[in-house]
């Protein structure tokens, strides 16, 4: 498993590790250049110094004597040495260090090992001597070779590369703990939000991360889990709702049949009391069976393997369907409907899901809507979407009751008291419509009217 930490110190070190081995190579190597231009430029003005001391006395070449300038070369030990011939290859002197070795001429810079063993960098210089005598002979040449040993700026460079390398591992000793410093500083608030991410149970959902204490990285992180922590706690709270009202909607049925069952066991009735007991009972377990049913095909919307069919048919004909089992209790309310949907317009979806979605929205304007009243679906594509709208008085609803319309088990206060109805079709609608892709909502109407809007 990768870890930020490792990665980020892992990274963070080779590069300061290739930044300081680039600082020291660039030291190193532009101070080796300057100490080599400096040996070069020495050698070349012991070579001028030769060269001036050279003279040609009658078209014969000599050193001038100079005992102080030339006590450096007179050791065999000596670092430095020459070796002045004509340009013929002549040798006309050469200095102790050099003994008898053989040395070839290089004009300008070069480097020779002596038989010794020591390393010798030499420039090499064809010049025209000075002449002493008025009389012109002709021009003649010299070839002077001066070299210098390599062993003090060897030596220079030897410790300069010693230097550079415990500098070098000081740094970065010094990178490792501090690295490993930063980054613990830099990771601590992640640290922290993880630890306090940790302690979020079921009973703590109301936790909320604070922002302001985070770096800017960690807030989009911080907000998204506030909002997780949200989504949670608000399903929770619906869960924990639905179970209790599910508990209520069954205790009251299951009261009522634990009576029915006492009074049977202990009252000698008449047949007919037993079978207004028996029609009792099975209303009863009429409605318990409507809730289970209910619950089920809620259940079923939640199934993410879901598998949808898909089928082209007119809406019109959807809603006549989900409208004929409602059309008694529609007449006894004195509710009508009409239908403004283009006969021709067709919906591609699953007709299963759909009709549920049209029956629960029917049966709530049946149920629902003040008698006397016309219930008005109209339908039409908008942007490319299906919208279809369904249209009744609004009867006792407020603006307020709207953001519980597709609550599950709500129901308005003055329903409740009605065992048939147990506050789950809109539920059941609105998640159907979700699980076909579409959405469904509801709105006022300033005419006081609700709409109901389901969109595909």
């Amino acid at each position: 498993m990768h870890s930020i930490r490792a990665l980020l110190t892992l990274r963070l070190l080779i590069g300061g590790i290739l930044l300081l081995a680039t600082a020291g190579f660039t030291i190193y190597w532009q101070t080796r250049r300057a100490l080599t231009a400096e040996f070069d430029a020495a050698l070349t003005t012991t070579a001028q110094s030769l060269i001036s001391l050279t003279e040609l006395d009658h078209g014969k070449i000599s050193l001038e004597s100079n005992p102080v300038f030339m006590a450096k070369f007179e050791q065999a030990d000596a670092s430095q040495f020459f070796l002045l011939r004509t340009s013929e290859g002549k040798e006309i002197q050469r200095s102790a260090a050099l003994t008898s070795a053989d040395l070839t001429f290089h004009e300008g810079v070069f480097e020779t090992l002596l038989a010794d063993g020591r390393i010798f960098r030499c420039i090499g210089s064809i010049f025209t001597p000075t002449e002493e005598d008025s009389v012109r002979n002709g021009t003649a040449q010299a070839a002077l070779v001066v070299g210098r040993e390599r062993a003090p700026l060897n030596q220079t460079l030897h410790t300069l590369r010693i230097r550079l390398l415990l500098v070098g591992a000081g740094a970065l000793a010094g990178l490792i703990l501090l690295v490993r410093w930063g980054v613990s500083r830099g990771l601590a608030p992640l640290a922290r939000l993880s630890e306090s991410v940790a302690k979020v149970d079921a009973d703590s959902l109301a936790t909320r991360f604070p922002d302001n204490e985070l770096p800017a990285e960690l807030r989009p992180i911080s907000t998204r889990l506030n909002e997780l922590l949200a989504r949670l706690e608000s399903a929770f709270h619906r869960e924990r709702r639905f179970t209790a009202t599910a508990a209520h909607e069954l205790r009251t049925p299951l009261a009522e049949l634990r009576t029915l069952a006492e009074v049977n066991l202990t009252t000698n009735g008449s047949e007919a009391e037993l079978s207004e007991s028996w029609k009792d009972t099975l209303s009863t377990t009429l409605r318990m069976e409507s809730l289970a049913l209910r619950l089920l095909d809620l259940t079923r919307s939640e199934n993410p393997l879901h598998v949808l069919k898909s089928e082209t048919f007119f809406i019109a004909d959807a809603i006549n369907t989900a409208w004929k089992p409602l059309a008694r209790r529609a007449e006894k309310r004195g509710i009508k409907l009409l239908s403004e949907v283009p006969y021709d317009l067709c919906l591609t979806t699953d007709p299963s899901l759909l009709d549920v979605v049209f029956a629960n929205l029917l049966s709530n304007a049946v149920e629902h809507a003040p008698p006397d009243c016309e219930v008005r679906i109209s339908a039409g594509e908008t942007a490319g979407k299906l919208r279809i709208q369904f249209q009744n008085p609004a009867g006792d609803l407020t603006a307020e009751d709207l953001p519980h319309l597709f609550e599950r088990f709500w129901r308005k206060e003055n329903s409740r008291s009605d065992a048939r109805h147990h506050g789950l079709g809109l539920a059941l609608a609105w998640e159907f419509t979700r699980l076909l892709g579409g959405t469904l909502g509801a709105e006022f109407m300033s005419a006081g009217a609700v709409v109901f809007t389901v969109e595909l």
